[in-house]
């Protein structure tokens, strides 16, 4: 979840004048104006009503359903949680709030590129804002002589997919990226014969199970999906079974994967899936034979959400589908097959790539090298913590710089610009959604004697926007979600689809001796 940071302790003077933000300033606006009329960076001047003066700057985050939160910073790049914080809604042009905890409300009123507005407190004052965008200096670097060039806009000569774990049912691309949500997934398999089965199952998040209309398992967890992780024996009929799962979701990924498998490990043979996809009362088995036995054929519902419920908590809260008259529930056809292939799925938009389905790499393998690469994250204002903007860049398809709108947050190890369980960015640098931001990297592939034996770590120094995040950090081995272990070989660029329209433009790497 987007977090809130506690408040800190007061002065009378409630924020100091600034310093001068490490990356361009420019008083314009920006698309992501555009779209949301308040959300982004703001710099401002006021006087108390004990005549001090002072100036400050701000972040004001869009959280959705017209709230926003605000955090009155120091100065843009510096690790310092906010002096203050305000919560509050924007009607019409006015945004009214309560900062840090309620010791202080207040208006301001938005006029385009501006904010006039006055608080109260154990001091009361005035403020004008006015709107500013924070511009990496390196956006729209011309890749140098001798740079190989790996995204200039026009096509995807030089990238593949791969990683799509064929019979993985999306649900996002079903029912949509909700948070804090429930889908349903029901599939008809016809057996021969009655006989004894293992249903296995994995999902992202937790998942719930009926077959002929009997709960037969249950697994609470936040986790994502992994074929075979749960292991349930059961009994099919002879005939047509009904198989029914309750899948719920957090936030990120969301999905789920399902075959039933019969003695010594095999897929069942002679189950037929049953759907619009295949005429005849038994169905058809011809993608179960092609993908290991995963079921391709379901109906789906969903999302289903109740009220300040997260994951956990709806797991047990019943909904339309569960109950006897959920004969109303709106259920659609979706076909999980999909035949091999590597041919890169994203979309070409403006100029950029955007994420759709399934991770890409190079086709070329690097060892060191500077690599230049532009992202921009999307305006998910309902979504929270890595449901929000979530994708990464791998080195040598390795090593995960993050990618996250985590605008306005701390700067942990899994937010925009962390490396995983390895090390958070020195400053939090991630710039509103819908900007377009920068990552310049330089890597210095693991180091290996004539034995194989690894004598130096990879190292990466890494700069965000400008500002250096990573400094000649080590990295003692591949993060999660690597595409393999093979420290000791070259590697590609790997791109992540984490199920957000993330997007990347251009990209191009010199290598280095």
């Amino acid at each position: 979840m987007r977090s809130s940071y506690s408040s800190r302790n007061h002065t009378r003077n409630p924020v100091p004048v600034i310093l001068c933000a490490a990356v361009l300033l420019c008083a314009a606006r920006v698309r992501a104006a555009e779209v949301d009329p308040f959300m982004g960076d703001w710099r401002g001047s006021g006087k108390a009503s004990d005549g001090q003066a002072f100036e400050f700057v701000t972040q004001v985050i869009a959280q959705g359903n017209h709230q926003y939160q605000v955090n009155i910073v120091k100065a843009f790049d510096v690790r310092d949680k906010p002096m203050h914080v305000m919560e509050g809604s924007l009607q019409g042009s006015k945004y009214t709030y309560t900062a840090d905890g309620g010791q202080y409300r207040g208006e301001c009123t938005l006029d385009g590129d501006a904010c006039k507005g006055w608080y109260k407190g154990d001091v009361d004052g005035d403020f004008d804002m006015t709107r500013v965008v924070r511009k990496s200096p390196t956006l729209g670097a011309k890749p140098p002589a001798g740079a190989v060039v790996l995204f200039d806009g026009t096509n995807f000569d030089k990238w593949v997919s791969f990683g799509t774990l064929r019979g993985v049912v999306n649900l996002i691309e079903a029912v949509g990226n909700a948070q804090d949500a429930v889908a349903y997934m029901r599939a008809k398999v016809w057996s021969p014969q009655a006989r004894k089965a293992t249903l296995q199952l994995g999902t992202d998040d937790g998942v719930k199970v009926w077959l002929n209309g009997r709960l037969i398992h249950g697994n609470n967890a936040a986790r994502g999906v992994s074929p075979d992780e749960d292991k349930v024996e059961v009994s099919l009929k002879e005939g047509v079974n009904d198989l029914m799962l309750k899948v719920t979701n957090g936030g990120g990924d969301w999905g789920a994967i399902v075959r039933f498998m019969g003695e010594g490990g095999e897929p069942l043979q002679s189950l037929n899936e049953i759907s619009p996809q295949f005429t005849g009362d038994r169905g058809s088995n011809e993608y179960l034979r092609q993908i290991s036995g995963f079921l391709t054929q379901w109906q789906v519902a969903g999302p289903f959400q109740e009220a300040g419920k997260g994951p956990d908590a709806l797991f047990d809260v019943a909904f339309g589908p569960e109950k006897d008259s959920g004969s109303d529930v709106k259920w659609k056809w979706i076909n999980a097959y999909q035949p091999p292939d590597n041919r890169v799925k994203w979309a070409l938009v403006a100029g950029a790539m955007e994420v759709r389905g399934g991770n890409i790499v190079t086709k070329d393998r690097f060892k060191d090298f500077n690599l230049h690469i532009e992202f921009r994250t999307p305006f998910m204002p309902e979504a929270r913590g890595q449901g929000r903007g979530n994708s990464g860049v791998y080195l040598q398809g390795r090593y995960e710089i993050q990618v996250l709108d985590s605008y306005g947050l701390e700067g942990r190890d899994n937010e925009c610009g962390g490396i995983y369980q390895v090390g958070a960015p020195m400053v939090n640098m991630c710039l509103p959604p819908l900007q377009w931001q920068t990552y310049d990297i330089t890597f210095q592939a693991p180091r290996f004697d004539a034995s194989g034996n690894k004598t130096e770590d990879a190292v990466v120094t890494v700069v965000h926007n400008g500002v250096t995040i990573h400094d000649r950090r080590r990295l003692p081995g591949p993060t999660g979600g690597a595409m393999d272990g093979n420290e000791s070989e070259p590697g590609g660029i790997y791109l992540q689809d984490h199920g957000n329209p993330v997007r990347f433009r251009n990209i191009w790497l010199v290598e280095t001796k």
